[in-house]
């Protein structure tokens, strides 16, 4: 817990100077550099204490000023502003991939060569990566007119993002909810195996695949807002039909349902949370992702005691009424017009 109150302070700070200074990429280096730096000695420490110091000093999360450092890409290019939403969700599903297969290739590096080798590798994957940003990734300055501009860029954090945080918090609740008390629900209440929640959660990562981007190309023909909230919507409507105790048919259905749904609240939900505060793109895109980070604790922290004390199949109408705040609160966000964004 204190690790994620420390890493959400520095990231909005740091996201806030990067509005400031107009720039990315010298904060996606520094995350990496940091990055490289906690990983490798992770391998060879014995001692809680210094483990536990080395992921502190990780914690600093570069992902947010990529999707920001995307953004200013998208505004620059005239051509691009017109599938904003469509390039975000691609770029969205190979995050979300990496969340999913980085578990499966790191158990099999774990049986194979241990902790040791994991944290070696993973070091050095950053520091490839490292390598590719500081000689491949070219950054053009903003144009002083941009909205992007330190001139521009208010002091502070607005109270919109704000608003996006918590709303946001309660969106990813759900999905940290689902994560958690699906598979005691398939297992104990229904009565299936283990390798049928295994099934389920794949069925949903390999249709992310391919709505992801699809979720953003719709986004962009019928407004990034209006799909995003149809997303949460759905969300509902998820949760509600999962506690109705359906066959294994019905929750294979609803896994591919859920694929539609992660590429409305995962990566179209992002471009919305930009076009809230288009001056502050780093600060929007970290509140978002921050909120995705820090889900899990609050889902743990709210359903911990409940589930003791109501049946398991009515902890989805909680994630559902998770999900209709979020939805209520974001439908009341006025985004900003287009003369702002570019």
């Amino acid at each position: 817990m204190p690790m994620s109150i420390i890493g959400l302070i520095v990231s909005f700070y740091l996201a806030s100077l990067s509005d400031k200074w107009g720039k990315r990429k010298p904060f996606i280096i520094w995350a990496l550099l940091i990055g490289t730096i906690s990983r490798v000695p992770l391998a060879f420490t014995h001692s809680y204490t210094i483990a536990l110091i080395l992921l502190a000093i990780g914690g600093f999360n570069a992902f947010s000023f990529f999707f920001a450092l995307l953004n200013d890409f998208i505004v620059k290019k005239q051509e691009s502003k017109s599938q904003a939403g469509t390039i975000t969700g691609t770029v969205r599903m190979a995050f979300s991939q990496g969340y999913i297969f980085g578990p499966m290739l790191g158990a099999l590096i774990i049986d194979h060569g241990g902790y040791t080798l994991l944290f070696l590798l993973s070091g050095l994957l950053s520091l490839a990566t490292l390598g590719w940003v500081l000689f491949a990734l070219k950054e053009d300055s903003m144009p002083q007119t941009s909205a992007h501009a330190s001139s521009k860029a208010p002091a502070g954090i607005p109270s919109v993002l704000i608003a996006v945080f918590v709303a946001a918090l309660f969106i990813f609740a759900g999905d940290s909810g689902r994560s958690m008390y699906l598979p005691l629900y398939i297992t104990d209440t229904l009565k299936q195996s283990v390798s049928i929640v295994g099934i389920l959660f794949t069925v949903t990562s390999v249709f992310e695949l391919v709505f992801m981007p699809l979720g953003g190309y719709f986004s962009d023909k019928i407004g990034v807002k209006r799909f995003f909230i149809i997303g949460i919507a759905c969300q509902v409507l998820y949760f509600i039909l999962t506690s109705l105790h359906l066959p294994l048919s019905g929750l294979i259905v609803l896994q591919v349902f859920y694929a539609f749904i992660l590429s409305a609240t995962m990566g179209v939900g992002m471009v919305y949370a930009q076009s809230l505060a288009p001056r502050q793109i780093g600060l929007a895109t970290t509140a978002y992702m921050t909120a995705i980070q820090t889900s899990a604790v609050v889902s743990s922290l709210a359903m911990g005691s409940l589930v003791s004390v109501i049946p398991l199949p009515s902890t989805f109408y909680i994630l559902a009424v998770f999900a209709v705040i979020s939805g209520v609160m974001f439908l009341f966000m006025k985004q900003k017009s287009a003369e702002e964004m570019s």
